[in-house]
């Protein structure tokens, strides 16, 4: 019989409904803009009383703006479409995800009453596999049994549960792959029905619009506009190169750049604040780069200011490094564990290690920075590690990660200067536990960074 594991739909894990539809609204945004800009061509071509040899030329024109006008909005409607649907699917596939990772830790749990893993194999193993293993003739010398415990006292419950996770995890690859698929297809279509329209040279652009009052007028009217950018979110950064095996991402590119006209940070590697008034001063220290940090990612600075209250007395950068070098070891074979099997804090990803004063995992700060998390180069890893470990660009990177959680959340179109206390709790909440923000450890953490705020805010001034 076939079996879906874990690793056939563990992707599902970094999948993010919300982020999806918050790109299906960026769509709909354009697409509210373009309609927006049609009754201005209208009345451009009905409204212009003009006889010349230029006439013909110019209502040419008019209609070729129109219909791109129309297209591009159309194709804009047919996308975030496309990408709404997809997002309601992978909140079922994300689901039945989460009910077959509940199976399996109860299969895990039954094995723990037969069985430890001993070997670098079995431990690495999933527990449907290990469940397999076990219950077959080929892994005596993966396991060291319980002799006084029989594997058929929990064999039918143990099948159930493995039968139960494969049945999720099977539905949940299915709900996802089908949705990607139509969403695909959907993308495709929207993309070829574009008007294949190429302009001219914009060089005098610039020369054009400073020659012309009327026009600049029009550009700043246009800034205020709504529809520029979604309700909530920071400045618009336009990186269109895709980071490849470059060493550093235009993104992060762009932080270095913003901080050479900031003060220098001060640094917390070697001896990290201890107390209240030791956090205060850092923060004080470091107040015009968290200012700019958070006016770059549209946060309220206290939002910043407050999470780095609470992180910047954590452990100090050289234990991170540490933990991170037994990590690398595990991984590559150098001990008998799996990174995951270490004892206490050294077990984990190495991808999971984090660094810097406000601590950040290298794989959420190549998410931020615009890297692809699992294809990262060994040189890729190095420069996120050291941006992470610089305070200045370290301060950047977790306000770009708190504004990507924030587009998760309910108050993900709330502006910066209308985020309450509640919902600056919740988001600190979210930087702590992730997709698992509502559990004890993050709502703890969520509490005390609001008992913290007015510290914060106080060095802020």
């Amino acid at each position: 019989m076939a079996y879906t594991y874990r690793d056939d739909v563990e992707f599902l894990e970094d999948c993010n409904p919300a982020l999806i539809e918050r790109n299906a609204l960026e769509f709909r945004r354009l697409r509210d803009l373009l309609l927006e800009a049609k009754p201005g061509v209208q009345r451009a071509a009905t409204h212009t009383h003009w006889i010349s040899e230029g006439r013909k030329p110019y209502d040419k024109r008019l209609r070729e703006a129109r219909d791109l006008v129309t297209h591009l909005a159309d194709g804009y409607d047919k996308a975030q479409g496309a990408l709404m649907h997809y997002a309601s699917a992978l909140r079922t596939a994300k689901a039945h995800y989460s009910n077959g990772k509940a199976d399996e830790q109860t299969l895990a749990d039954l094995i723990a009453q037969v069985a430890d893993a001993v070997t670098r194999t079995a431990q690495q193993a999933g527990p449907m596999r290990q469940w397999e293993d076990l219950r077959g003739t080929t892994g005596f010398l993966d396991w060291a049994a319980e002799l006084t415990v029989d594997i058929d006292d929990i064999k039918d419950d143990a099948n159930r549960a493995h039968d139960n996770a494969s049945a999720n995890y099977d539905v949940a690859k299915s709900a996802e792959s089908r949705a990607r698929e139509a969403c695909t297809t959907s993308l495709d279509q929207a993309y070829k029905a574009l008007p294949d329209y190429r302009g001219g040279g914009f060089a005098d652009a610039k020369d054009l619009l400073s020659a012309m009052p009327a026009l600049r007028a029009e550009v700043t009217e246009a800034r205020a506009d709504s529809l520029t950018r979604l309700e909530g979110s920071g400045a618009k950064a336009e990186f269109t190169k895709r980071v490849g095996k470059d060493d550093v991402s235009a993104s992060l590119m762009d932080i270095r750049l913003k901080l050479t006209s900031l003060p220098e940070a001060t640094d917390a590697y070697w001896a990290v604040p201890r107390n209240a008034e030791e956090r205060r001063e850092w923060i004080a220290a470091n107040k015009e780069i968290i200012k700019a940090a958070a006016e770059r990612s549209g946060l309220p600075a206290d939002m910043v200011a407050g999470i780095a209250w609470q992180e910047v007395g954590g452990q100090w950068g050289w234990m991170d490094d540490g933990v991170d070098t037994v990590r690398g070891l595990a991984k590559d074979g150098w001990l008998p564990m799996a990174p995951e099997a270490l004892p206490d804090r050294l077990g984990g990803n190495p991808d999971e290690t984090s660094f810097g004063p406000i601590a950040i995992q290298v794989r959420r700060a190549a998410e931020v920075l615009g890297y692809d998390p699992a294809h990262l180069t060994e040189s890729q890893r190095d420069t996120i590690e050291t941006a992470l470990q610089d305070p200045g660009q370290n301060m950047f990177i977790a306000s770009e990660y708190l504004a990507m959680l924030k587009e998760e959340s309910g108050f993900a179109d709330v502006p910066a200067e209308e985020m309450t206390r509640e919902q600056r709790k919740e988001l600190a909440a979210r930087y702590n536990g992730g997709p698992y923000w509502q559990n004890d450890q993050a709502q703890g953490y969520g509490r005390g960074f609001d008992t913290n705020l007015d510290e914060a805010r106080s060095a802020l001034k």
